[in-house]
């Protein structure tokens, strides 16, 4: 066989590997593995391989998901740590040592007007009033332990010795002296009380914090105005009170209301401002927690308040602010104690101010110190001494009895005749009517005011009354007790007779520490039949 030339076999090599035969020079190409065949699955094994690729997409969702949440989480802590931290705050040397087991904040409601603007500013008399007085002082107690506070307000009236001076004057004349520090000294002095922290809001910030949580409602059981602090509500009824027309409530000193045809004053001067002030402080805890403290927008608009118009004491961290808001976020307040330190009125050098009723005010003293429960306190009305369990105010002394006992009858009522009512029923029980008359104007609380040394007849005439009566001294009384007829009053107790001696008691009695809700106060009249306000 003759050879091929080398070029023919060159030539046929390439075309046979481009057809992919080997040729005779090239030696066989390897076969191509097969491909392996799928193993077939039962629908068993194939349903339980798709809930395991769900769980696995679901567990790398989650995990993405808290992620995010915890990063938002961090990122509004910091942010509200840091708007916390913008908020104004004043060293206080004056201030006890934070640290035991209750804490005690001084509240302090400031009459400046440096921050008003436009027609408020107007309405407030900005440019005739100058500088800042405290208007409003209150002790804030808590206990964190027991998850319990209480609110005792210290009238602005209220006839003290002044810290840092050698004379007294109203316990306010300390803020306008000397600003908070004086004033925290004073009031340390005046009940032997620690206080612990402070905080001051002026007329601006209240306004503001009353607008954010949407108003207060109130009831007006009357048309009521009080041209000092320019109040002006035509008629009766329940009405959501906004910022202005709540400063204008808590305010007012001089209230009257439109009874039958005739404008009637409160009457109580600051004591009805502080019944006022108190109830609608309750009020607005509770607008404030029902509208949703926990909402990021409404916690914003409260701390950008704070921020702006809102001081503290450099000693009240944020770290003491959040750890107090966590632990009181659930506090019901109809379970906050409300109550005012005990007063008389006196005159002094021509100043008509009040005297702190020293036996009547210790239970508060002991509670604010720690040494008393929270269920012992008295009933929270303005003006009053304790009427149940405080030590000398709710048991006479031995041997007093009806007879002698001499009483004037005032009628703050309005309905004529109601005086001559009860001066017959007291008569008929034996007590000694020595003169019965007209109150100068309206009294929206029953009250019981005793001569100098005649505690114990007040409180025997306290005991025999239907509805519970403010008690209060009044050194220029002329006979032992006054009985002035508020809108509360309902009568006398049929039980007490002649001769009924006053009960006695070897030692003052308390009250075990109580869950129920804190008595209600009355801050405005209600009309007659009408025992609890319609909202």
């Amino acid at each position: 066989m003759t050879e091929r030339p080398a070029a023919e076999r060159e030539g046929l090599r390439i075309a046979a590997m481009r057809a992919g035969e080997p040729d005779g020079d090239t030696p066989a190409a390897v076969p191509a593995t097969r491909p392996k065949t799928r193993t077939r699955v039962s629908p068993e094994r194939a349903k339980v391989l798709r809930q395991r690729r769900r769980r696995r997409r679901l567990l790398i969702a989650f995990t993405g998901f808290t992620a995010f949440c915890t990063f938002f989480v961090g990122l509004g802590y910091v942010y509200v740590q840091w708007k916390l931290d913008q908020i104004e705050r004043l060293k206080l040397p004056a201030l006890g040592t934070d640290g035991g087991p209750v804490m005690n904040v001084l509240l302090v409601g400031s009459d400046s007007r440096a921050n008003l603007e436009g027609s408020v500013a107007a309405g407030f008399g900005k440019d005739q009033v100058e500088g800042q007085r405290s208007d409003t002082v209150m002790i804030l107690h808590i206990d964190p332990r027991a998850q319990k506070a209480a609110i005792v307000s210290v009238p602005r009236d209220l006839y003290v010795p002044i810290a840092g001076t050698n004379f007294s004057d109203r316990v306010n004349a300390a803020f306008a002296l000397g600003g908070p520090d004086q004033l925290i000294a004073t009031v340390q002095k005046a009940f032997g009380v620690t206080i612990h922290h402070y905080v001051q809001v002026d007329f601006v910030g209240f306004k503001d914090i009353v607008d954010a949580v949407g108003g207060v409602t109130m009831y007006v059981p009357y048309p009521v105005r009080d041209t000092g602090s320019g109040l002006d509500i035509g008629r009766a009824g329940c009405f959501e009170l906004d910022g202005n027309q709540g400063l204008s409530w808590v305010r007012s000193r001089t209230m009257e209301f439109l009874i039958d045809g005739t404008w009637q004053a409160d009457g109580r001067g600051d004591l009805g401002r502080i019944e006022r002030q108190q109830d609608f402080i309750r009020r607005m805890m509770k607008k404030a927690v029902g509208s949703g403290l926990s909402s990021p927008l409404q916690l914003n608009r409260l701390i950008g308040i704070g921020v702006k118009d809102v001081t503290f004491d450099s000693g009240l961290s944020t770290k003491d602010i959040t750890a107090l808001g966590r632990r009181f976020s659930s506090l019901d307040p109809d379970r906050v104690a409300l109550s005012t330190f005990p007063t008389s009125p006196a005159d002094i050098d021509g100043k008509s101010v009040l005297k702190l009723q020293t036996a009547q005010a210790q239970p508060m003293i002991d509670l604010l110190n720690g040494r008393g429960e929270m269920g012992t306190t008295p009933s929270p009305v303005a003006g009053t001494g304790p009427t149940t369990s405080a030590p000398g105010s709710s048991t006479a002394r031995p041997g007093v009895k009806p007879s002698d006992v001499r009483v004037r009858v005032l009628n703050g009522v309005g309905t004529p005749g109601a005086a001559a009512k009860a001066a017959t029923t007291l008569t008929a029980s034996g007590y000694v009517v020595a003169e019965k008359g007209d109150a100068p104007s309206l009294a929206p609380k029953t009250t019981v005011t005793y001569a100098t040394g005649q505690l114990a007849k007040a409180q025997l005439l306290q005991s025999a009354l239907l509805t519970p009566a403010v008690l209060r001294e009044d050194a220029a009384l002329k006979v032992d007790v006054a009985l002035l007829l508020g809108a509360d009053y309902t009568g006398l107790k049929p039980t007490v007779s002649a001769g009924t001696s006053a009960p006695t008691t070897a030692a003052p009695t308390t009250v075990a520490p109580t869950t129920t809700a804190a008595p209600q106060i009355s801050p405005v009249p209600l009309p007659k039949g009408t025992t609890v306000p319609p909202c």
